[in-house]
């Protein structure tokens, strides 16, 4: 009876054995054989864990990563996108983040075209928040507004009547300029505009109803939108949701992502081709480009490179600054 004890005491132990090889092996196996390991998973939770530290957050949203601290190769995509540009055009890119910007040309004003019909729509928006402007007003398009150009109401009898809504989408959507022309009446005119505008710290120039335009004004239109449009208002969602869809979006939008924008073209004067975009990549951003290069399928493909790159340099950059915030002590 004792020697059947001794035999099933070792077998039970020999049983415990088995059972902790088991559990060794299978670790070996989950955090290794299957393409994992220890260390790997062990790294990423610390980098989880300090991604939720006040320290690491700071750090993101701070400018403590700087060109110093770029890789060749995200340095590289910078230079390219600035190497671009020569005597025909400017820009200027901002992440709307952090602020870190970059471009040529950045201050160099140019005719805007009809990149000015964002700042007065927007402005429009704003005194219809605030009560001021009845986007549920008609108004006649009289003979005095016919204009040719960008936009569809050319095509319709003049007495046509339209509610201040419809213009505003059409003078975004199709860049409509007797649209825009009957806006800017309603809302007092250019100068109008300019004074909202410089209230909030821009200087807008107008030497006719369009004005002029530099990168960095650009990115300044954009901005404000792009605060509006986090504000969750009605009308900022109406703005945002009709840029995104405006004329000419092709010379912009790259794969799936989504831009919300405004181009201005004249054929005058060397053929000005501008465009002012918000980029909705994971951290959005803006970029404006002014031109002389003409609207012309040569121009298209520029500003897609541009774009390109840009959203190339816009993604890199935050992969480099969360491993940069992530190093950091």
């Amino acid at each position: 009876m004792a020697k059947k004890k001794r035999k099933l005491k070792k077998s039970i132990k020999i049983f415990l054995l088995l059972i902790i090889v088991l559990i060794i092996l299978g670790g070996y196996f989950l955090f290794s054989g299957s393409g994992l390991n220890l260390n790997k998973y062990y790294n990423e939770l610390a980098a989880d864990f300090k991604k939720n530290s006040d320290e690491y957050k700071k750090c993101l949203s701070s400018n403590d990563f700087t060109e110093a601290n770029f890789s060749e190769k995200l340095t590289n995509i910078r230079d390219e996108m600035i190497n671009m540009f020569g005597n025909d055009a400017n820009f200027a890119y901002e992440d709307l983040d952090n602020g870190y910007k970059f471009g040529k040309g950045e201050n160099v004003s140019s005719y805007a075209a009809s990149v000015s019909k964002l700042p007065a729509v927007f402005y429009a928006y704003h005194l219809a928040d605030d009560g001021e402007l009845d986007l549920n007003k008609e108004l006649t398009y009289t003979l005095n507004y016919k204009a040719g150009g960008s936009g569809v109401i050319q095509n319709d009898p003049v007495g046509s009547k339209y509610k201040i809504s419809d213009l505003l989408y059409k003078a975004i959507r199709y860049s409509d300029n007797i649209a825009y022309f009957m806006i800017l009446d309603e809302i007092g005119g250019t100068s109008a505009v300019r004074d909202y505008w410089k209230n909030l710290g821009y200087t807008i120039t107008y030497t006719d109803r369009f004005g002029n335009l530099s990168p960095n004004l650009g990115n300044g239109y954009i901005k404000e939108v792009y605060k509006y449009y986090l504000s969750g208002k009605d009308n900022a969602k109406s703005l945002v949701d009709v840029m995104k869809i405006s004329d000419n979006l092709d010379f912009v939008k790259v794969d799936d992502t989504e831009v919300a924008h405004k181009y201005g073209e004249y054929t005058e004067g060397g053929g000005y081709y501008n465009d002012v975009s918000l980029v909705f990549t994971k951290h959005p951003f803006a970029l404006s480009i002014t031109s002389t290069k003409g609207l012309s399928e040569k121009t298209k493909q520029f500003f897609l490179k541009v774009h390109s790159l840009a959203q190339d340099f816009n993604n890199l950059y935050y992969e480099e600054k969360v491993n940069y915030c992530l190093d950091k002590d």
